[in-house]
């Protein structure tokens, strides 16, 4: 492997529990997913799907937020970084190397997987633009197949055909983050590097919002409170092995801590460290800092108006090499302004 298996690859790990389910014709657990362990679940292909297209999303927000606060916003042309070519050049190639660590777990699984993932390469993998209107389509299909108790084997490739392509077109977005973030931590420096970040976290935190409440996961079909509390609950396992710890109470406040044991970021960008002769987690604030602030206002959103949130980044992977422990402090208080001042910078703003 190129990257970590298990940082960077539980894909492969859901996608040989689908066939596993759908091989056994519990078509039900194949859908809307089901626990397979203490701190793990199978988040079904409805989830899955969603989620995978909100970080596709998601990671080339991270990278253009990233690039304009290191002043170097012309370094991206489109789909590409090609308007550094030594740093474009660098991102082609160690993207190659996951796709190839995708063909390679893809031919361990047999089943069919492998000429599915054959079909990926970069020229093939962008976003289409009617994206939306075949998840949707996929998700009557797959409703419909559930009731019947008959999912074809055609209706699941396509399925795991359209969230291979995002797990491959958002790593092709977070390959070229790290690169980006690598050449400016050895072009201009550690300080240029964190105010970069610190330059532009807040605007990311909303805009990567609005990426995800007001278009992706509406398109995708998680438009109510009830689709988002699902994925919520679920979407994160389709990357990521995590658990809440017990809450502690802080005199009035509340707290949850919540405990991500790997991380796809934390595992692309160890590996551009390494390759690009960079001590480990140097580049970890290029990353973790812009996740303190989505998780943020993730909570501000979503929060009920009785309680006042708090957020914050304890330890991580990509700063600590630890497990990244997330606080969320919530307190009684009538926050109400909260919520509508929320609602506007998100959905108001939304197209």
């Amino acid at each position: 492997m190129n990257y970590s298996e298990f940082h960077d690859h539980k894909w492969a790990r859901n996608v040989e529990l689908a066939l596993g389910y759908w091989k056994r014709g519990e078509y039900e657990k194949l859908y809307r997913g089901d626990q397979v362990a203490e701190r793990d679940y199978f988040p079904g292909l409805r989830v899955m799907g969603a989620y995978w297209a909100s970080v596709e999303h998601e990671m080339p927000l991270r990278l253009s937020t990233f690039l304009r606060g290191a002043g170097h916003p012309d370094w991206l042309d489109g789909q590409s970084l090609s308007g550094d070519p030594e740093v474009a050049r660098k991102a082609t190639e160690y993207f190659g190397r996951f796709l190839a660590d995708m063909a390679e777990l893809a031919g361990r699984m047999g089943e069919g997987v492998g000429p599915l993932v054959a079909r990926l390469s970069a020229a093939s993998i962008g976003m289409p633009d009617d994206w939306a209107s075949t998840m949707s389509g996929l998700q009557r299909r797959g409703e419909a197949a559930v009731a019947a108790g008959d999912f074809p084997r055609g209706l699941l490739d396509e399925w795991l055909a359209i969230c291979l392509r995002s797990v491959a077109d958002y790593n092709r977005y977070l390959v070229a983050g790290a690169t980006a973030a690598a050449a400016v931590l050895k072009r201009d420096g550690p300080v240029a590097l964190r105010a970069a970040v610190d330059a532009t976290s807040e605007d990311f935190m909303w805009d990567v919002s609005r990426a995800f409440f007001a278009t992706a996961l509406p398109k995708a079909g998680f438009e109510d409170i009830g689709d988002l509390m699902e994925l919520g609950l679920r979407g994160m396992y389709a990357d990521q092995y995590f658990h809440s710890e017990p809450e502690v109470q802080d005199g009035e406040a509340t707290l949850r801590t919540s405990v991500l044991e790997n991380c796809e970021l934390a595992g692309v960008y160890a590996a551009v460290e390494a390759w690009e002769g960079l001590p480990p987690r140097s580049l970890g604030y290029a990353f973790c800092r812009y996740c303190e602030a989505h998780g943020l206002a993730t909570m501000m959103i979503t929060m009920p108006p009785m309680v006042s949130p708090g957020y914050r980044l304890l330890r991580s992977l990509g700063l600590h090499g630890e497990p990244c422990r997330f606080e969320l402090r919530t307190s009684p208080a009538d926050d109400m302004p909260r919520i509508l001042a929320v609602q506007e910078r998100v959905f108001g703003a939304a197209d």
